[in-house]
């Protein structure tokens, strides 16, 4: 059985779901493993309708993934949002991270 904070990445058709907690003890290893599997060209899809709880660290996470994605070339497209990140997201000012224009 998983501890309780741990995060499940699944990559699959060229789409990465996330499923567990993303927060400050727990992203570290969500970047890690998710710079991995960010192609070189294309597009990268994340689905995070998974997420069970996230904090500012949540955050973080997604602006990092927009820089790897502007960096890479690729396109990124986050998924299935949960309520409590775009929630966190507006809090903080950064509806164009997950909306961009």
């Amino acid at each position: 059985m998983n501890p309780p904070d741990a995060v499940r990445i699944v990559s699959s058709a060229g789409l990465v779901t996330i499923d567990g907690a993303l927060v400050f003890d727990t992203v570290p290893d969500v970047l890690a493993q998710t710079r991995a599997l960010c192609p070189a060209a294309g597009s990268f899809t994340v689905d995070l309708g998974a997420v069970t709880h996230a904090d500012s660290a949540a955050l973080a996470l997604l602006v990092e993934w927009r820089r790897l994605s502007r960096e890479r070339g690729v396109t990124l497209e986050l998924r299935a949002l949960t309520a409590q990140l775009r929630a966190l997201a507006t809090a903080c000012g950064l509806d164009a991270l997950i909306d961009p224009a």
